[in-house]
């Protein structure tokens, strides 16, 4: 299923709405430019080697390994649906097919080295993966997987809003552009996931807590919650 605007009008507010979500981004990260988060453990070790397929659909590449082609079926299906509700919110389509790497479960998603790199090495060569692909994993709960779909599909939209498609462009963009992760993750996640009742009883929690002096400190400890009540 392809994006479409039914109007000229509808094209020019949406626009609108991507540069003001560029502008909002960007003064954010002046703001906050003192709140980062340091991400550790990027050597991750290989156990096993992964034989890797797709399943192909107008949108996506779902891969899989080791019995994983049904799961990997189920999963494109379930990014086809919820694409238009992401792109409805975003207000930005997908401009091409992105890739969805499908683990059937944590623990194989924790012994590979996909996604440190912008590349991925394959026994064919090397696929340019680059920044639109999104990496998800089964532990038996289809919600958790649903959000996970959710949580990927507005991180990649939001990149190629930012920092293209291309991968030059993307590396250079990236570089140029430093947000902060708890601005643009928060984003994704309230993409992904209206505002609750559990996460607001989490954010009340964090605030009488007493740990929290200004959301500088907050930001640091919780960022995904941060970010999320940021947006909301």
């Amino acid at each position: 299923m392809q994006f479409q605007k039914n109007s000229l009008t509808q094209q020019f507010f949406s626009m609108k709405k991507v540069t003001l979500l560029i502008s909002a981004l960007l003064f954010c990260s002046l703001i906050f430019a003192q709140i980062g988060t340091t991400e550790f453990g990027k050597n991750r070790v290989q156990y096993k080697k992964f034989k890797w397929a797709y399943y192909q659909t107008d949108n996506f590449n779902s891969y899989y390994s080791q019995n994983g082609e049904p799961l990997a079926k189920y999963v494109a299906q379930l990014a086809e649906k919820e694409l238009p509700d992401i792109e409805s919110f975003v207000e930005y389509g997908l401009q091409r097919r992105a890739n969805i790497v499908v683990y059937n479960s944590y623990d194989e998603m924790q012994q590979s080295n996909i996604g440190l790199s912008l590349d991925w090495q394959t026994s064919g060569g090397t696929t340019k993966l680059v920044n639109n692909k999104m990496l998800v994993y089964y532990n038996g709960d289809h919600a958790n997987l649903r959000r996970q779909v959710r949580s990927g599909l507005a991180k990649i939209l939001l990149d190629n809003i930012l920092f293209g498609d291309d991968l030059g462009e993307f590396a250079a963009n990236q570089a140029l552009l430093d947000l902060p992760k708890w601005l643009t993750d928060g984003y994704v996640d309230y993409a992904a996931e209206n505002w609750s009742t559990d996460l607001d009883d989490q954010l009340k929690s964090a605030i009488l807590s007493g740990n929290y002096n200004n959301f500088y400190q907050l930001a640091f400890e919780k960022p995904m919650l941060a970010g999320h009540a940021f947006w909301y």
